[in-house]
């Protein structure tokens, strides 16, 4: 660990490290010997624990007993991985704030190469390198998984497809402060990429400054799905795969329609045409595809093609989904 320096310089950018921990003893001293040793910053680090039963408290508290940099909050019950979070992120004093799960490891200059890529943008975040649990690089990036990491001021693309992990994002506080309080059913980076699209733009940079850590206990599913699952689970996804993409698409164009963002009008279009398609009406689905040809996927070549594309799939999707076993539209827009 870097010793601390309490004459930094007064023109360096100041960020919160928002670091939510449960049960998370086992990899936390290497995440956080990797946050401390962030360089060109000026650093606190928000360690809120969510009820930890392991040694996880007794860890930060020893770091912050050495580091004046490091605060330790502890929840009195456990409040989930969402609302920890939110409640971290809170306690957070400085205007730009990393989210940071227990388990990963930050390149030196993360939060210093992400502070300059923010500019007058809301959001700024990186690509990801996947380890495994014993910190072995598996030879590939989120982006290679994803294909396309989204950038600029288009929240519709951010709603078909979260490309910024929470993780490798640097958000200002302001958008932090329009988010709250998070959906229940997103996870917390995704409402925070769509709400920061939806105002000054997320800026991306194509740099693996995070050694992300997958592992069976990792709280997002991103990069689990490509050895060892097994037979049953990949049944139980292919029985209900639509339904839910139906379902959750359904669920972020309501949350976004009941806000005042520029978005709105195009959340609400797209809502009522997936829940008429639900119906068997598929016109509606058409018109708000064509409209907003500019944002849906796939999001490479001439776009007329791109909503014919776009229209087919979701018409598939719905079509799969009312097929399936408990499928249902779920909540109605509350204006």
């Amino acid at each position: 660990m870097e010793p601390f320096d309490a004459t930094a310089d007064a023109s360096l950018p100041r960020i919160s490290v928002a670091l939510c921990t449960y049960d998370g003893e086992r990899h936390l001293a290497q995440l956080l010997d990797s946050v401390l040793a962030q360089t060109g910053v000026v650093l606190e680090v928000v360690a809120l624990d969510d009820a930890s039963s392991d040694g996880t408290v007794a860890l930060l508290q020893d770091y912050a007993a050495r580091d004046p940099r490091v605060r330790v909050v502890v929840n009195a019950e456990n409040l989930g991985h969402l609302r920890s979070f939110e409640k971290c992120m809170g306690l957070c004093e400085y205007e730009l704030i990393a989210p940071c799960d227990q388990d990963d490891v930050w390149a030196p200059g993360k939060l210093a190469r992400l502070a300059r890529a923010i500019a007058i943008a809301d959001m700024a975040y990186c690509d990801s390198a996947y380890i495994d649990e014993d910190g072995r690089p598996l030879g590939r990036r989120v982006s290679d998984d994803l294909r396309v990491m989204h950038s600029g001021h288009d929240p519709l693309r951010f709603a078909f497809q979260n490309t910024a992990s929470g993780h490798a994002m640097l958000v200002r506080r302001e958008v932090f402060e329009r988010a709250r309080p998070f959906p229940a059913q997103l996870y917390h980076d995704w409402w925070l990429a769509l709400i920061a699209a939806s105002g000054r733009g997320v800026a991306y940079v194509d740099e693996a400054l995070v050694q992300f850590r997958r592992h069976a206990d990792a709280a997002s599913p991103m990069g689990k799905a490509h050895k060892g699952d097994g037979a049953h689970r990949k049944v139980k996804r292919f029985r209900s795969r639509n339904r839910k993409w139906v379902e959750q698409r359904l669920y972020v164009f309501d949350a976004l329609a009941q806000r005042d963002e520029p978005v709105q009008e195009r959340a609400l279009a797209w809502h009522l045409a997936l829940r008429e398609a639900m119906s068997g009406r598929m016109l509606a689905l058409w018109r708000v595809t064509w409209r907003t040809r500019a944002s849906v996927p796939p999001w490479s070549g001439p776009r007329w093609l791109a909503a014919i594309r776009c229209y087919l799939r979701c018409v598939r999707k719905v079509l799969g989904a009312r097929r399936e076993k408990g499928s249902a539209a779920i909540g109605g827009v509350r204006h």
